[in-house]
């Protein structure tokens, strides 16, 4: 999925989960259908995750994305000599309503969750 094909502006934060496979799950209200304005849960994974930052300051309820800035790829250089590898990966920044969240990842799904958690 390309992550600028989708507008995420006012979805919400709901829950975040990361799991021992490198992948971070955000649990969002997201809108569905601006018309109306409609929002539906959704979760927005990112896979193969080597950097997550969060730069945010503490405010009551949810954090809201305000706008999610595609860096594009970057290649990062771990170890050296024969134990050194080379990884490609995409680069975003979250912009929320309390602060910023980076993340390094290689491919990105924005999916229904199983019985609309």
């Amino acid at each position: 999925m390309n992550i600028d094909d989708f507008s995420f502006h006012d979805s919400q934060i709901i829950e975040v989960r990361e799991t021992s496979g490198q992948t971070i799950d955000f649990l969002i209200h997201f809108c569905t259908e601006w018309k109306n304005n409609v929002f539906e849960k959704r979760i927005l994974r990112f896979k193969d995750v080597i950097y997550y930052n969060i730069d945010e300051i503490p405010v009551s309820g949810q954090p809201t994305i305000l706008e999610i800035v595609n860096f594009g790829q970057l290649t990062k250089i771990f170890g050296t000599g024969t134990n050194q590898i080379e990884v490609v990966r995409n680069k975003v920044e979250m912009q929320t309503t309390s602060g910023i969240r980076t993340i390094e990842y290689s491919e990105c799904d924005l999916v229904i969750p199983p019985n609309n958690q």
